[in-house]
Order: structure tokens, then sequence, then C-alpha cells
């Protein structure tokens, strides 16, 4: 008997609009043979329940990632004297910009070299999130995971680790550097070729310190409106770094004619097609 596609639909929510692709794994390549979007009208709660009810899905999950506000940070510590919620309670007034009882928190550890511990956290607006559940909730909507913003927009890329992630925002270019799924190293910086160039360096420096030799690779996003100026800096970077490659992908149907692959939201709603499909840890 013939084994069923698992099929997935990853969901990214920005604050213009929603989209999502669908997709499942054959011959070692992931298939994207749907995409939706929807423009924004609303609070997120009532924007995602009638994205969902608009495209009802008739089979899979959906995984989300949403463009609430997300502030990361790590922290390293000794595992036979440390207990996390301690951590937790006596450090996060210092930690983060949020106030008390305005973020909800997610942590995971990592090690190296060996004995050597980190622990790496992640808090969310409570308010945001919360209101993307009960959107959730009011559609009855099968959701397999809600990621962290920007994380997810790594999955659809056959180097995690090494990567550096950047978004041009109001405030300049936004870099991460990524290490087995965590953020090593985070800033904002000028949107031009000195001072982008100088984080990179910062951020190579500290990969090295998690074994990474270099930077496996760069993925900017939203510089389609640079100056010229500001473009030809970016070009020159993405010469020296390499632009990082994606997975193995083909796009069908509605994933050929409406997903705009190297855009932030698509690339978000493919890598979280991607991690619904277990396909990101298959060896990228």
């Amino acid at each position: 008997m013939k084994e069923k596609k698992q099929i997935h639909t990853g969901l990214c929510i920005t604050d213009d609009r929603i989209v999502a692709t669908t997709a499942h794994i054959e011959n070692k390549t992931m298939i994207i043979t749907d995409a939706m979007e929807m423009k924004r009208s609303s609070t997120i709660d009532e924007d995602i329940a009638e994205f969902i009810t608009t495209y009802d899905l008739e089979e899979g999950e959906y995984s989300i990632v949403a463009c609430i506000p997300t502030e990361m940070t790590m922290a390293s510590f000794d595992p036979h004297d440390f207990d996390v919620k301690e951590f937790i309670k006596w450090n996060i007034e210092d930690t983060f910009n949020f106030g008390e009882h305005e973020f909800e928190l997610d942590a995971c550890r990592r090690e190296y070299p060996r004995h050597n511990y980190y622990l790496f956290l992640a808090a969310v607006d409570r308010h945001e999130l919360e209101l993307l559940r009960q959107g959730i909730r009011d559609t009855c909507a099968p959701v397999d995971t809600i990621d962290c913003w920007p994380l997810p927009v790594t999955y659809g890329l056959m180097h995690r680790t090494g990567t550096v992630t950047g978004i041009v925002e109001s405030a300049g270019m936004h870099l991460w550097a990524w290490w087995k799924d965590t953020c090593v190293k985070e800033c904002v910086v000028k949107v031009n070729g000195a001072d982008i160039s100088s984080a990179l360096i910062e951020m190579e420096e500290m990969l090295q310190r998690f074994g990474v030799e270099e930077i496996q690779g760069i993925h900017f996003y939203n510089i389609h409106d640079l100056n010229e100026e500001q473009r030809i800096d970016i070009s020159a970077l993405q010469e020296v770094y390499g632009n990082t490659e994606y997975l193995p992908m083909m796009f069908l149907g509605r994933g050929r004619t409406r997903c705009t692959l190297g855009e932030l939201d698509w690339d978000m709603a493919i890598g979280m097609a991607a991690r619904g499909l277990r396909w990101i840890g298959q060896g990228w």
C-alpha cells in the first residue's frame, strides 16, 4: 500500500498581510503546492480567524509565526548549581525591556564545547500572543506550532547554523547570527557597508566561540527600497560572504504563481511548513 504523503501548511503573519504555503516532501525535495494570502484589516485574533475560515484546510495542520515583539538573550550556567526558574525569577527584570507580566518566556539549553552550558531565552509580547491564540481557539484550527520571530526564516535554508540573517527595519539593519536554532548575537546598525561589515565581523567572532569557523552565508530582506549606494554596499557584502542557499524546493500550482521566494513573509511561511514537516532536521 502506498504511504500517504504528510502535508503541512506554514503561515506567517505580518502587520500588512497573512501568507501561507502548503507543502510535502517528495524525493528529498520540498514540494510547495499551494500559496494563500490575505491583507490585514483588523486585530491579529480577528484576522487569523478570518484567514483560517477562508482557507479551511482539507488535511494537515498549521505551523505559525507572527511578527510579534520578541527579545532574545543568552547566559552561561553551571548545570550542577543552576535552576532555570530561579534564574528567571532573579534576572529577568535586567534582561528584557518588557514590563512585569507583559511577556511570555521560552527557554532552551545548549552545550558547547563539552561541559560548557548556555541558556537561550526568548521573551514574546504576552498580549499579542494571547490574541493570536484566541483567534486560533475561535476557529478550532489544527495548529501544531507557534514559533518565535524571526527564527523560522532560517528553516528553509541549507545552512542554519552559521547563517546571519538581516531585516531592514525603520531603525536600521537588524542582524541575527544563528547557531543550532538559537541566536548567539543580535544587533541593529545603520544601513551602510561599513557598519554592517563591522557587525558581521563581530558576529563571525561570536560564531567562532561556538565552533563555526566562518559565516556560512548571509540572507538579507527588505532591501529593495534602499538607495543605490546602499544596494551596492549590500551586494558587495553578499559577494564576500555569499547568500545562504535554500533547501531543495519545487513550486507547483498556486505555489508557483503566488509564492515569491526571497520575500520575508513568504520565506517565513516556507520555513514553518518545513518545520511542520520535520524537514529542518534532515541533515541540512
